[in-house]
């Protein structure tokens, strides 16, 4: 479990955070002394008000209390540590407090809530990449299908969560998945395989010194000599597994060891050892509620009564062992159905989101190829464009004949245009890398530029600018997107213009949290047909101006959504049009 603290107190806090982890970090050695210290930093979190690290602390007991069968104290524990995470939208406290809740609904047969909570744990762990809680998780999952015989399903949860484990070499991890994993491969014949998966789950957990987690190792090993009949064996392994969870105080853990070492005895014909066996696990499962061992020892109950040869007390634990195995099983089936079909949709969206994320991705890399590409190409082209440009000033002067200017003259309005796209695709593939680096933005100055900068236009003359902008707004951005926006603006009122009473009025001000820039003419307007249109790249509503690019519209687009902004548009057809600009400020 990944301990993450909130930024407050961040000194004071952390030696209390690192406390925290380590009492975390004991578990596995000595389970109770790891309770003890984390009460007590609980206490202190709580008079000391550290509600983040207090909630910590109590998903730490949630998961102590659950490995201890205490399941009512750790259902508290993780439900108020759930409620706080959620209440400050932390992901990781939240997940944290799911996957403990969900371990108490397998341990007390409540399979399908279990599924359910531990698919959403699963679901964040992966959005945070905590391969960790991953790997631990999934293996719980794999439990679960266990339970209900779905075999490729625990493996595939049991291999995921191996591969977590590699992912950041956690071999305590990756040994509770190889416990059960060796188990199935048992099943299915793979014997030596199923040694060697049990015995380097063993060797791990000495490797890391996972006490605790020895113990379910050799109780994996023990069940293995069982159907191997090598019975002196499993003895020995169980006893020290017993040992092992008494230390710890894990009860589940126990009653399923002295169940199984019951087993054992029975087919050494220790009949006595065996009964005392089966009945310390039954009295474990009464007093924790744990229906899972009880319904597997009134089996081993029913089989040592056969071996006993007292038929009427092998068929009282057998109609038991029937009783309380349906009543394990059949609890919530039809909510398990509906559960799997649940853990089914979250690992089809999953699929589907990683598809997607790898389309993306491949868009996102052709679009930057094509970026350079524009960009180079369009460099290349602007040396020569420039240079046919010059050439017709040179046409102008040295040729006389005036059929011949004509022609040179139509050369050159399709060489502008040739420019007009060469640098707007300059101007787009610059916008979309530029640094963002804000400025003030002095848009008196700014807009006087803009105009000042197309006074070689034919109709510029006859335009009268009214320019409305407010005094108190006050506004910073990156001054060469703002340019770019009213520029393109500026352009198309003037380029679209009417050839009598033309008027461009510009207007800046202040509203709400946003700046409108708005630009209105009284031009030639724009048909409703073509106004869902007009932003597209390449699109022109009008052969008006022949030289026009199709670039203004789709570059001034690409500038406000860099900006996060919006556009309106207003035209009505020979009567003029509005463009409005709304950035946030």
């Amino acid at each position: 479990m990944e301990i993450i603290y909130n930024t407050e107190h961040q000194t004071a806090i952390f030696p209390l955070a690192a406390n925290l982890k380590k009492a975390y970090d004991l578990r596995t050695s000595d389970l109770k002394r790891s309770i003890n210290l984390t009460q007590e930093l609980l206490s202190q979190f709580d008079k000391e008000g550290h509600l983040h690290l207090a909630a910590t602390a109590k998903n730490h007991l949630g998961l102590f209390h659950l490995i201890q069968g205490e399941f009512e104290i750790a259902r508290n524990y993780s439900t108020e540590a759930l409620h706080f995470f959620e209440s400050t939208k932390d992901a990781q406290g939240i997940a944290d407090a799911k996957y403990n809740i969900g371990s108490i609904y397998y341990r007390t047969n409540n399979y399908h809530q279990a599924l359910l909570l531990l698919a959403d744990s699963l679901k964040i762990y992966r959005e945070l990449n905590d391969y960790y809680n991953q790997a631990r998780t999934l293996k719980s999952m794999g439990t679960i299908y266990e339970y209900f015989s779905d075999q490729d399903k625990a493996i595939e949860s049991y291999e995921k969560s191996i591969d977590a484990c590699r992912t950041i070499n956690e071999l305590g991890l990756e040994s509770n998945a190889l416990n059960p994993l060796s188990a199935i491969y048992f099943k299915q014949g793979k014997r030596d395989l199923a040694m060697q998966t049990i015995e380097r789950s063993i060797q791990l957990k000495n490797e890391t010194g996972d006490i605790r987690g020895l113990a379910f190792a050799l109780y994996g090993r023990a069940k293995l000599f069982i159907k191997l009949q090598q019975f002196h064996n499993a003895v020995a392994d169980l006893q020290e597994t017993i040992r092992i969870s008494q230390n710890a105080g894990d009860k589940l853990g126990l009653g399923m060891a002295y169940n199984k070492l019951g087993i054992a005895f029975m087919e050494l014909n220790q009949l006595t050892l065996a009964k005392e066996n089966f009945n310390n696990a039954l009295e474990l499962s009464d007093t924790f509620h744990l229906e899972f061992i009880r319904f597997k020892v009134d089996y081993s109950l029913y089989l040592l009564a056969k071996r006993e040869g007292d038929a009427q007390q092998a068929l009282n634990f057998l109609e038991k062992h029937i009783a309380d195995k349906e009543a394990v099983i059949n609890q919530g089936t039809y909510t398990l159905i509906k559960s799997y079909e649940a853990v089914t949709r979250i690992e089809t969206l999953e699929r589907d989101a990683n598809i997607q994320k790898e389309k993306t991705q491949i868009i996102e890399n052709k679009n930057a190829e094509l970026d350079s590409f524009f960009y180079r190409v369009s460099h290349d082209l602007k040396g020569p464009i420039t240079s046919l440009l010059g050439l017709h000033n040179l046409v102008k002067f040295e040729v006389t004949d005036s059929a011949s200017l004509r022609y040179f003259d139509m050369y050159h309005s399709q060489v502008q245009r040739i420019n007009n796209i060469v640098m707007g695709l300059i101007n787009l593939t610059q916008m979309k890398h530029l640094q963002e680096i804000k400025v003030k933005i002095d848009f008196q100055a700014l807009i006087d530029e803009c105009i000042g900068s197309y006074n070689y236009l034919e109709n510029f003359k006859t335009i009268q600018f009214i320019k409305e902008i407010d005094e108190d707004v006050d506004y910073s951005s990156e001054w060469a997107i703002i340019n770019t926006i009213v520029q393109n603006l500026i352009e198309n009122a003037i380029k679209y213009s009417r050839h009598h009473e033309p008027y461009v009025r510009i207007t800046v001000k202040k509203e709400n949290n946003s700046i409108r820039i708005e630009v209105e003419d009284n031009g030639q307007g724009i048909d409703e047909a073509h106004q869902v249109k007009i932003f597209d790249m390449f699109y022109r509503a009008s052969e008006r101006t022949k030289g026009s690019s199709g670039l203004g519209l789709y570059i001034l687009k690409r500038a406000v959504e860099r900006l996060n902004g919006t556009i309106e548009l207003k035209s009505k057809l020979h009567e003029g049009s509005t463009f409005a600009v709304v950035l946030p400020s």
